[in-house]
């Protein structure tokens, strides 16, 4: 079998295919999926087998494990790859581990918040976010340079061939959600992504949206699968309740996918059919690909679904109808073209900045006076802090600045501050994902995925404190470094005009 990243380049439309493992491998379900890949290797039906890593936050087999099975068949698997249950050096460690079972194929994902575990929730820990967690691997393929002040520091690795891509969900209905998913998608690009694979949805005009976006944005050579989900009736209910984050199936959708399971094949064929003509319209979008997920572990039904999809093809535009629908008041980056139901390549107008709190309006007054390069008081207040750092008085002062800062931002005194990037929102207080670069992809009508009517996104809320010029400053220009844990209650104020936070980092890596 040729690598899935030779035919990512060199195929006309390629198709994956989504495993998702259980929590034991001595279940019928573990069996059924070593036959089904068994026979489509045999095949060759797929050009790579995907292995999601704990999916919808539950512990299950780790995708390695299956991995290594699948390439003794002759797959060539993509491992997902998620931030949500590991820390930065555990992180390192499972990448050294994969290359050495040559496991190169990554998808990297946030990851969906922990849920059920033993005896209760697990912690979450996203110690680094998805757009740093690609940087890191990017190192890691040129060779990675170990600092100086660790053990055997001061060489560089040998570089690992890893070949990285992400995700994006298209499918947001808000202007600030459509907005900000963008914006970090085009940071993960930045940081080494090799290719996209969306988020599961139903919406030609949101496909066509994407790429119309990357284009614009000088990324239109970057290869895209578009997901496809097979869904019978019951999914189609549990994703109409808003259960899974980030997928939206509308109610007429929802009563579409009930009348076919009243047939007397359950609806089986109408959501083979349905998956075929989407897939059809991916490739008429000029997507590279197809992502199938929640498929049976069928062969039959997955050779019957890429025959229909191939013969759809020619005629993929009729189907545009079916796949036209959007919530109420959704909103788009482009205007609809009227005679087909898609897009022209006329950009909507974004809305002004909508809240001007009085905090906010204060915590910019001071940063501007104080917290820039160029502020009238940033010289003398630089000296006063290296005077302050290292005397007795070094700690008090921390105790002072918290006291601050804890009833107006419920600081969580990490020491490294990006309030000033960030709207002045804290994420380590206000995003259940702790998320420095953009939102992840679950939010669902502006609320957070974790906390869904009772905490808005954090992003949602930034985005609505910045002008357009800002937004596009402060939520794609800039990448934000993971938190330095060793600064966690220090001064953040000390740090930053001693240059040991983070704001040191962006100032090199401009440089």
């Amino acid at each position: 079998m040729r690598s899935f990243r030779r035919n990512l380049y060199e195929k006309d439309f390629l198709v994956t295919f989504e495993l998702v493992p259980g929590r034991s491998t001595r279940t019928r379900h573990y069996r059924d999926i070593i036959g089904f890949a068994e026979k489509v290797a045999e095949d060759g039906l797929f050009d790579a087998l995907s292995i999601t890593d704990n999916a919808g936050g539950h512990p299950a087999l780790a995708p390695e494990a299956l991995g290594r099975e699948l390439k003794r068949m002759g797959h060539e698997p993509i491992i997902h790859f998620s931030c949500k249950d590991k820390n930065r050096n555990k992180i390192e460690s499972d990448l050294l581990a994969l290359d050495r079972e040559g496991l190169h194929n990554l998808l990297i994902l946030t990851g969906d918040y922990p849920r059920y575990g033993y005896r209760g929730r697990a912690k979450p820990v996203f110690d680094l976010d998805s757009v740093s967690l690609l940087r890191l691997i990017s190192e890691m393929e040129k060779g990675f340079l170990l600092p100086p002040e660790v053990p055997g520091g001061g060489i560089t690795l040998p570089p690992i061939p890893f070949f990285a891509g992400c995700v994006v969900n298209p499918f947001k209905w808000s202007e600030a959600e459509t907005v900000t998913q963008y914006y970090k998608l085009i940071r993960k690009l930045r940081a080494g992504a090799r290719f996209v694979i969306t988020q599961v949805g139903f919406s030609a005009r949101k496909f066509q949206e994407l790429k119309f976006f990357l284009e614009e944005e000088g990324f239109g050579e970057v290869p895209i699968l578009g997901s496809i989900l097979v869904m019978d009736v019951r999914l189609a209910r549990i994703l109409y309740r808003g259960a899974v984050p980030g997928i939206t199936v509308t109610e007429r959708l929802l009563k579409t996918v009930e009348a076919e399971a009243r047939r007397p094949d359950k609806g089986r064929e109408a959501a083979l059919l349905r998956a075929a003509k989407l897939m059809a319209l991916l490739k008429g979008l000029g997507f590279q690909g197809a992502h199938i997920c929640g498929a049976p572990l069928d062969p039959v039904a997955a050779r019957e679904l890429l025959a229909m999809a191939e013969e759809f093809y020619p005629s993929w535009k009729e189907f545009l109808p079916e796949f036209s629908e959007a919530p109420e008041r959704s909103f788009f980056l482009y205007d609809r073209d009227p005679e087909t139901g898609l897009n022209l390549r006329r950009r909507r107008g974004l809305s002004p900045r909508s809240v001007r709190s009085l905090t906010f309006l204060f915590s910019g007054l001071i940063h501007r006076l104080f917290f820039s390069s160029k502020a009238p008081f940033f010289r003398l207040t630089k000296s006063f802090f290296e005077r302050l750092s290292g005397s007795r008085f070094e700690k008090y002062f921390a105790r002072l600045e918290y006291g601050f800062k804890k009833p107006l931002f419920d600081c969580q005194e990490c020491g490294d501050c990006t309030l000033g990037e960030l709207a002045f929102l804290c994420p380590q207080s206000q995003c259940a994902k702790y998320l420095l670069n953009g939102p992840c992809g679950g939010s669902r009508d502006g609320w957070c995925e974790v906390y869904p009517g009772k905490r808005r996104c954090v992003y949602v809320r930034i985005y609505e404190r910045l002008s357009p010029e800002e937004r596009r400053k402060k939520l794609l220009e800039n990448e934000i470094p993971p938190r330095n844990w060793a600064l966690y209650r220090t001064s953040s104020w000390l740090n930053f005009y001693l240059g040991k936070d983070h704001h040191s980092l962006l100032t090199h890596r401009k440089s």
